[in-house]
């Protein structure tokens, strides 16, 4: 599950500050960003209309393999967005002075009609860097920054829309590690406390769908021989699943060894477990 409370989020950067991987302050910046997609998605309700976004029978869709979701074709009231533009820029000139011009640079091509909200849509949502990386050097900001800022404007909206679909895939067993809904390879994935399921969690718009345990989410396969894990000792609730066929790896929640109010929010779950990105890469496996 993604963050629904400002409680939540509170206690979830208490949790990644106590395992001290980020500075306080990076810290804050990254609670303010949780906090503004909260409030996106409670003010967009009124300003977008989902229903373009599923076209044909969501079930035949599944069956034949398709991602049910098109989130390019959301309709977002144009006000709305400019208005959420301008204040996630406005959040993100706080942490610190260096990014200012950029986001200056940001909002007068918005503005004056050189970045097209529609394009701007798409390419988050396909994870289009090259767009990005064009767009860049075409209004001289960062790529990087440019990508953020849409992201955190589109992500809040994008998890509006799935979870029109979530209950209808709560028990649906999905044959692929790509999202059913929008098609975004998953980023972490749990084992549940009651039975031991296998949930992959999408980073886009927070699907999670059941998939088989025994099995890469990036290559399918299921040689047990080249699918092994590791982790950090007996205790810890934290592993990473790798394939040596195609050299991928996931980050893994075992809520069965953890308490049973304990949820997963797995936003909070991938900061906390960085360290365990860096263990992976230096084993000379990657992420998706």
């Amino acid at each position: 599950m993604s963050f629904t409370t400002i409680g939540q989020i509170k206690k979830g950067m208490k949790n990644v500050r106590e395992s001290k991987q980020f500075e306080k302050g990076s810290l804050s910046n990254i609670e303010q960003v949780f906090i503004f997609g909260l409030d996106v998605k409670r003010k967009a309700k009124k300003k977008i209309k989902i229903s373009p976004a599923f076209t044909g029978a969501s079930k035949e869709k599944l069956k034949r393999g398709e991602s049910v979701a098109d989130f390019s074709k959301i309709v977002i009231d144009r006000d709305f967005l400019l208005d959420i533009f301008k204040k996630i820029c406005e959040i993100r000139a706080t942490f610190g002075s260096g990014n200012k011009q950029s986001l200056s640079k940001f909002m007068k091509a918005i503005k004056n009609g050189k970045i097209d909200f529609m394009k701007l849509q798409k390419n988050v949502a396909t994870s289009n860097q090259k767009y990005f990386s064009s767009i860049s050097k075409k209004i001289g900001i960062n790529r990087e920054l440019l990508y953020s800022i849409a992201f955190s404007v589109y992500k809040p909206i994008f998890e509006l829309c799935a979870a029109e679909k979530q209950s209808f895939m709560e028990d649906y067993k999905w044959k692929k590690g790509s999202c059913p809904v929008c098609g975004t390879a998953a980023a972490m994935a749990k084992f549940e406390k009651e039975v031991g399921r296998r949930l992959l969690w999408c980073p886009l718009c927070g699907t999670e769908w059941v998939f088989r345990r025994i099995k890469c989410p990036f290559c399918d396969n299921e040689n047990q021989d080249s699918l092994r894990y590791f982790y950090l000792g007996e205790k810890s609730s934290y592993r990473v699943d790798v394939c040596d066929e195609c050299k991928g790896y996931i980050k893994t929640v075992d809520e069965r060894k953890r308490s049973k109010d304990e949820k997963t929010i797995f936003e909070a779950e991938d900061l906390m477990t960085i360290f365990l990105d860096t263990l992976a890469e230096k084993e000379g496996y990657k992420k998706f």
